[in-house]
């Protein structure tokens, strides 16, 4: 039955004259932010406490805490290093399909290596993790649950190649943010995260050896970490007002970042992030990776060994503008790019990866399980679709 427009036109409608006034009182909120972070953009010290004073009302609390920057700041670019090697990693998935004769997935993680200021070509790498948990210990997994292995190996893989890269510096690169997310639902779910975690830290702290600036990078960020910390600052420790609800970071600092330059480095106050700690103390910074008068803010998430070093920040900081410009009018590194393109699992893949199993199991003599009746029909519909 084909969708209702008639009935979805009374209700674009509604939802336009909706989305008016709330763009006019975010303007409203946005106003009187900027102006309260430009008033306070030197108390460092002063923010820091009262941040402090209200995570103990609310161990809860998410936002920016500052370092020693300026919280308007706006540092320019720096210059390229001649040389230096970029690795980056990407990952996608087959998630579990109870539907299907089968129960398993696949993680394959993808990865580039980039070596500028050389005329070496850039060399690519994929590995393939399959799990078939319909016969093993492995269990039923969520989708969230495979997300969280797929970002836990993304890393994994960037701490293997960077062991074994001679060329420096060395930077190293993921999509989304550094802090590991999901799975966190249940107490089988905790116990595998925690699990994930572990082995996550560790592939940090070998890149902390290695000497790599490390890196997750936010394309089109939503989040208000630094628009929460100035909530705080305004308000007494135990309120939770949000005088500032729907203006967000990238809304903030739009207006103060030129083409290419950074904003201030931040610390992360998190109820999660207390398991980053030492030289994996998580931080960020924004910038303004667009080429035009139309800001593009994107937000890089970086350990503490990083944000603490001026000569791996500017690197890192020089390196992700040279290569969000080689994509022309698509302001995105250029690594990331094809890192997606090597990871990414294709349908007709996704169908060979199945026949493959099935084959397998019917060769030792398992029958493997059947297609569920609603997927069948699903098929068989599509089936006629194609034919009339």
């Amino acid at each position: 039955m084909p969708v209702d427009y008639l009935g979805l036109r009374s209700q674009a409608r509604d939802a336009a004259l909706e989305a008016k006034t709330q763009i006019q009182l975010i303007g409203e909120r946005y106003e009187r932010a900027a102006a309260l972070l430009s008033s306070r953009a030197d108390t460092l010290e002063e923010i820091k406490e009262k941040v402090a004073a209200a995570a103990r009302v609310d161990p809860r609390l998410r936002c920016a805490v500052p370092t020693t920057e300026k919280l308007n700041q706006a540092q320019p670019l720096p210059s390229l290093p001649e040389r230096y090697t970029l690795i980056a990693s990407d990952g996608s998935q087959i998630n579990p399909n109870p539907h299907e004769p089968l129960h398993y997935f696949l993680i394959n993680v993808g990865a580039i290596e980039f070596f500028g200021g050389s005329s070496a070509a850039p060399k690519v790498h994929t590995e393939s993790h399959l799990h078939y948990a319909e016969y093993t210990s492995s269990g039923s997994f969520t989708d969230d649950q495979v997300s969280l292995r797929r970002d836990k190996e993304e890393r994994t893989k960037l701490a293997k190649l960077s062991a074994e890269a001679t060329q420096r510096p060395l930077l190293t690169l993921t999509d989304g943010p550094l802090e590991l997310w999901g799975g966190k639902t249940g107490t089988s779910e905790d116990s595998q995260f925690k699990q994930s975690l572990e082995e996550y830290l560790k592939s940090l702290d070998e890149l902390h050896r290695l000497g790599a600036a490390t890196a997750g990078y936010v394309d089109k960020p939503r989040a208000d970490l630094l628009v929460r910390m100035l909530e705080v600052i305004d308000s007494p420790p135990a309120g939770a007002e949000r005088k500032f609800r729907g203006v967000t970071d990238a809304m903030l600092l739009k207006d103060i970042l030129g083409s290419g330059q950074r904003s201030a480095v931040f610390a992360t106050q998190s109820q999660s992030a207390a398991e980053y700690t030492g030289h994996n103390a998580l931080h960020f910074f924004y910038l303004n990776v667009s080429q035009t008068r139309t800001p593009w803010l994107a937000r890089v998430e970086i350990p503490a060994w990083v944000a603490t070093n001026k000569e791996m920040l500017d690197g890192l900081h020089a390196v992700l503008i040279d290569q969000t410009k080689a994509l022309g009018a698509n302001a995105y590194p250029y690594v990331l790019h094809r890192a997606h393109e090597i990871a990414l699992v294709k349908f007709e893949e996704h169908e060979q990866v199945s026949r493959l199993l099935i084959n397998e199991l019917k060769g030792l003599g398992i029958e493997p399980g059947l297609l569920s009746q609603k997927a069948a029909s699903k098929k068989m519909r599509g089936r006629r679709r194609h034919t009339l």
